[in-house]
């Protein structure tokens, strides 16, 4: 009888435990679900990052705001135009030619071919703003071929960068910043192609020139497309027949 009535607490046990086991892994499913969302949402373009402070209950209901925004602003002309501009445009003709000059000059790239970590980095500018090299930083790497200091409107200009030549187990990481000539704000952008882990990108405008800035905030390699201080921006990674990636980064007036 005692025997009989323990197995039967056991399994009683048993079953609660299954039952609680059963309850954490839905609860544990659901938030990865709405992580996953979430995170989804927040690579396309990184056009507007959640509110820390929004509760998790809250969540359905951000990140449907959130998909709505994304959806207004890329059926913005401003946006629609500079990214139609840099993909078959005035805009990427100028980076085709730019791109085409830097080749002949380094002779094919076949140095920057055999550095370990290696860029081509676009900065188009379809505003009707000149920019103004204003500085650069590295956390690791350096120039290989440097940029225009003047971009003119709808215009480009083309750098490269790698590591160190001679380093060891190291890539090519860090920031540029330029001035928009009579405006008092500068473009940023961020780049890395680290030994180890994966190209990131950042680009935005900001008052200061703070390269450092740029690198700092640089995250995933996703096409980014952002409003920033009265200006339409785009940052996106496509294939180099110089380098082992190319980024470009372009810029045009929110109008």
């Amino acid at each position: 009888m005692f025997i009989s009535f323990t197995n039967r607490v056991g399994k009683m046990k048993a079953v609660t435990i299954l039952l609680l086991l059963a309850s954490i892994a839905t609860v544990w499913s659901a938030a990865f679900e709405d992580r996953e969302k979430y995170v989804a949402i927040e690579r396309r373009g990184g056009l507007a990052a959640f509110d820390a402070e929004i509760p998790a209950r809250q969540r359905p209901v951000a990140l449907e705001s959130q998909d709505r925004a994304v959806e207004r602003l890329e059926r913005r002309g401003g946006i629609a135009a500079l990214n139609a501009a840099v993909s078959a445009g005035e805009l990427a003709l100028k980076i085709q030619d730019r791109a085409v000059e830097v080749f002949n000059t380094l002779h094919g790239a076949k140095e920057l071919h055999e550095r370990t970590r290696s860029l081509e980095l676009v900065v188009a500018n379809g505003s009707p703003r000149t920019l103004k090299f204003a500085g650069e930083y590295f956390d690791s790497g350096t120039w290989y071929s440097q940029p225009a200091i003047l971009i003119q409107p709808n215009d480009a200009t083309v750098a490269t960068v790698a590591n160190r030549q001679g380093s060891w187990f190291t890539g090519v990481t860090g920031g540029m910043s330029w001035e928009i000539v009579g405006t008092g704000m500068y473009l940023t952008i961020g780049f890395t192609n680290p030994y180890a882990g994966s190209f990131k990108t950042w680009i935005g405008v900001l008052d200061r020139a703070s390269p450092k800035y740029g690198y700092d905030h640089a995250q995933d390699e996703y096409v980014k497309l952002v409003t920033s201080n009265g200006f339409n921006l785009i940052a996106r990674l496509e294939d180099s027949t110089i380098a082992d990636r190319r980024m470009v980064f372009a810029i045009s007036n929110d109008e």
